[in-house]
């Protein structure tokens, strides 16, 4: 009777013991469930990866006295990492002047400098192409260009940007070279074009002069470049948008 007892003792004392340990382990997957799965850093955003980040809109009156209104916006791309942060505080800083000026024509009800301010951002696989266009009152036109890896996180450069489109640098800004220079060719090279044509040319399509040009994929996927040209007519210097033909397309 009395090792009965024994026996009934020891298996109570397990089954106790047994019982503890299991509500340890359930305690421990409750609280792992419970934090939250840390991500990477470079992790794609849930929605778009460039919103508008600064948008304001400005009324004023123009030349024939009629009520006008321009709407400003500024892209923003939604990401943490140090590229990322610091492309937006670069745009942020190029422009805080234009938004500054317009409140003050603004105030004035006078005609804006600039008439107008936006941008387009494309994305094409891992590459998130911005372009954000300037246009003043005058009629011209600028550009502004950033393209962002959204895998790594990482700005691309020219060089970065035709490195993941495996494309080799040397033939691509040879192919970009032909095509400034047809265009050129096609809006200033008439009968009696200025004595400084070949000049200016030159100033255009010269090795450091293609170095600027900021390379970008638009919606399609087609590289493009934004290039400036040299001419003695009117402002003297035009940024233009020239397609870069490729193996691509």
């Amino acid at each position: 009777m009395k090792s009965f007892k024994l026996c009934l003792a020891a298996l109570l004392l397990c089954l106790s013991l047994c019982a503890c340990q299991g509500g340890a382990d359930s305690a421990a997957e409750t609280t792992a469930a419970a934090e939250p799965a840390t991500e990477a850093e470079t992790e794609p955003p849930a929605g778009a990866p460039v919103v508008v980040g600064k948008e304001e809109t400005f009324s004023y009156t123009d030349k024939q006295n009629g009520a006008q209104n321009a709407t400003y916006r500024l892209p923003s791309l939604q990401f943490s990492t140090p590229d990322a942060q610091r492309i937006n505080r670069e745009i942020e800083e190029q422009y805080a002047a234009v938004f500054e000026t317009a409140a003050q024509e603004q105030s004035s009800q006078a005609a804006l400098s600039v008439t107008s301010l936006d941008y387009d951002a494309n994305v094409n696989d891992d590459v998130a192409s911005v372009v954000i266009k300037t246009e003043t009152q005058a009629h011209t036109v600028s550009y502004t260009v950033y393209n962002f890896n959204i895998a790594t996180g990482n700005q691309l450069y020219n060089a970065g940007l035709l490195s993941y489109l495996q494309l080799d640098y040397d033939q691509t800004f040879a192919s970009l070279k032909e095509a400034l220079e047809d265009d050129y060719y096609s809006k200033f090279k008439v009968e009696n074009f200025p004595d400084d044509y070949y000049y200016q040319l030159d100033r255009t399509t010269n090795s450091d002069a293609l170095q600027q040009s900021q390379l970008f994929l638009n919606s399609d996927g087609i590289l493009y470049a934004v290039c400036t040209e040299y001419a003695d007519v009117g402002a003297g210097e035009f940024q233009v948008l020239l397609k870069v033909y490729t193996d691509l397309h």
